[in-house]
């Protein structure tokens, strides 16, 4: 993970969403202060906040399943485990309930407490599997396969595919053998969970069953890393809040050049200019949260191939001037949701959205 940068070079490009005002271009004056702040003087802490009762549940989860080892958290840029250290960084914006609206305005949604859980489960497991070495053993590697492998944020997923378990969302377990192990370290986990019952018959059983057996065997043992230096703290976050968002969109940005290849698509769904009362622009935006966190899960193309897919569909359709009857709106909203899925099937099996 990288400090965020300043980019002066985004000074000529279109205004940030960020710096949308009241329509004369001013912001609320709290909003830009916190906006313009850098991370590092926030002076933010788990201290006091509804994250740190979070991670106090985590570690009693892990002492009622026999665990007594409890890792570290600390606020960073996003979730994550530096490889090979056991600590847990968590997004900074969580722990502030300003951050927090921002982060659901300009990052496109924010998590639930229920999501918030899940990913700390996941990142005990990650924790885990460093504290005690696990992914150096022959029988981690038996069972998960090399740790070693190339990580690939592109990873091609096999839908429900029952040789993995299923937690985070866009069948993350077979993004990686470690991954694997996480996830499947995070069902065991959650309380409640019965996996035995919901995975009896499934190829992942034994993944459980290899985390219930290490566990039994190592779970009050001394870790064999007691290292536990984070990667990246907001006390070393040099940028600003702006800056943090500014990096998110220019990481997460991708360029499809899809021109007009689905404008006869679009056609066939809404109808011409000013042949309806309502844009169907509208509409598309309106559905693009629930198509980005629907459509990523089940196909496990990635967010922001998807988020740039919608985006494509809602600037031809204001192009194209289409347009649609409010009684219409659930219809043509299954027809987009079944074009998009249509679209990230394709991409996920053959790297494009269609031939020329």
């Amino acid at each position: 993970m990288l400090t965020p940068p300043s980019h002066p070079g985004l000074a000529m490009r279109e205004k940030h969403p960020a710096q949308q005002g009241d329509g004369r271009g001013r912001l609320p004056p709290q909003r830009e202060k916190l906006l313009q702040a850098r991370i590092k003087d926030l002076s933010l802490r788990l201290a006091g906040t509804q994250l740190e009762r979070d991670i106090i549940q985590l570690h009693a989860e892990l002492e009622s399943r026999g665990i007594s080892f409890k890792p570290q958290c600390y606020l960073s840029d996003e979730w994550g485990c530096p490889s090979g250290v056991p600590v847990i960084g968590v997004p900074f914006y969580l722990a502030d309930a300003d951050l927090h609206s921002i982060e659901e305005e300009l990052g496109g949604g924010v998590e639930t407490e229920e999501e918030i859980l899940m990913y700390l489960r996941h990142e005990a497991g990650h924790a885990f599997n460093y504290a005690y070495r696990l992914y150096e053993t022959d029988e981690w590697r038996k069972v998960f396969g090399d740790y070693s492998r190339p990580y690939r944020d592109d990873y091609k997923a096999r839908p429900f595919s029952r040789r993995y378990v299923h937690h985070i969302s866009g069948w993350y377990a077979q993004k990686h053998p470690d991954e694997d192990f996480a996830e499947t370290f995070a069902v065991w986990l959650t309380p409640n969970s019965d996996w035995r019952k919901r995975y009896q018959g499934w190829g992942a059983l034994k993944k459980l069953q290899y985390v219930e057996d290490t566990v039994a065997r190592l779970g009050r043992a001394q870790p064999l890393v007691q290292l536990a230096e984070p990667d990246l703290t907001t006390e070393e976050m040099e940028g600003t809040v702006l800056d943090h968002y500014r990096q998110r969109e220019l990481d997460e940005k991708v360029d499809l050049e899809l021109r007009d290849a689905f404008d006869q698509s679009l056609e066939d769904i809404f109808y011409g200019p000013g042949e309806a009362p309502a844009r169907a622009e509208t509409l598309v935006r309106s559905e693009r949260q629930r198509l980005l966190a629907t459509v990523s899960r089940y196909t496990g193309v990635s967010r922001s191939v998807v988020r740039a897919l919608l985006d494509h569909l809602a600037e031809r359709s204001a192009a194209l001037g289409l347009t649609l009857h409010p009684d219409d709106s659930r219809e043509a909203a299954m027809h987009i949701a079944s074009l998009v899925t249509a679209l990230a099937m394709n991409h996920l099996y053959t790297d494009r959205f269609y031939e020329e």
